[in-house]
Order: C-alpha cells, then sequence, then structure tokens
C-alpha cells in the first residue's frame, strides 16, 4: 500500500512539475501589454546623441541631453537616463498628460523633453553608452545616448563618430 501511495505521490509531483511553466507563462503572458497598443513614442534622432568631455582632475562637466515624444497620453511620462559615468547625476522629471503631433506638411514636431547630466571630467577616458528612457509605468522606450570623455578637443570629439 505504502508503495502505491509513493508512486501516486511521485507521479502527481511530477505532473505538478510539467504543468507549473505552463501556468506561470500563461501568467506572465496575461500580464504583458501590446506594445503597438500605446499611443505614444520616444522620437529616435537617428545616431546616438554625443556629449563631448574634455577629461580634467579638477572640473566638474554639465550638459543636457533632449528628447521628443509624439502622439498624446492620459498620465504622466517619467523620464531618465541610465549608463552614465561613475559619478554622474541626470535630472528626472516627467511630462504631464498632453500630446505633440508631427507637423502634417514636413513630419517635424517639438521638443519637448530634455534634462541637465553633469559630474565629474575626472573619469577614465572612455566612451560611456546611455540611454534616455521613457515610461508610463506600462511600457519604457529608450533612446541612445555617448558621453565621450576624452583630451581630443570638442570639435574633433564631435567629428569622430563611429
Amino acid at each position: 500500500m505504502r508503495a502505491i501511495l509513493r508512486s501516486v505521490r511521485s507521479a502527481l509531483t511530477f505532473t505538478a512539475a510539467l504543468l507549473l511553466p505552463l501556468v506561470g507563462s500563461s501568467a506572465v503572458a496575461s500580464a504583458q501589454v501590446d506594445p503597438r497598443a500605446h499611443t505614444w513614442h520616444l522620437e529616435d534622432f537617428g545616431d546616438a546623441q554625443r556629449m563631448c568631455v574634455h577629461y580634467s582632475p579638477d572640473r566638474v562637466h554639465g550638459s543636457y541631453f533632449l528628447f521628443a515624444v509624439t502622439g498624446a497620453w492620459s498620465t504622466n511620462l517619467r523620464f531618465g537616463v541610465h549608463g552614465l559615468p561613475p559619478g554622474w547625476t541626470a535630472t528626472e522629471g516627467h511630462l504631464a498628460p498632453g500630446s505633440n503631433h508631427p507637423d502634417p506638411d514636413d513630419g517635424s514636431f517639438r521638443i519637448n523633453g530634455g534634462m541637465s547630466v553633469s559630474g565629474p571630467a575626472s573619469v577614465p577616458i572612455d566612451v560611456y553608452d546611455g540611454k534616455i528612457w521613457v515610461s508610463d509605468g506600462v511600457v519604457t522606450e529608450t533612446t541612445a545616448v555617448e558621453i565621450v570623455v576624452t583630451t581630443a578637443s570638442w570639435l574633433e570629439c564631435m567629428q569622430a563618430r563611429d
């Protein structure tokens, strides 16, 4: 009798183990939102925005990144940037509910977002790849930015795109 009970228990455990991933994936799938269903979009300007920082052991550099969200949104859109050099900070904020539609004649749109970015110019010389992010709490979109810490001139840095 104990052998039969053990066999039944083992079979039930095995069956439950097989069914668990199916239950988990359907719960996750039902919680996902179709990204095409949202009504706003973080515009991608093609190349990453580039900030050139002249290396200096005792200086702080400050500048800003701009971005554009097009479409319409009925809740606050939070924004920020990640992937900054060590010790750097950026303002985070939100866009209030609103809209920004491309001009029907030429396709242009308003730049409706920006954030200040600052930090020590003494970080290691390198290219720091970051991302501006915008989120409505369900969908998050990103666009690329670069912070280039270099000893080259600003003009040489700006022209030295890969």
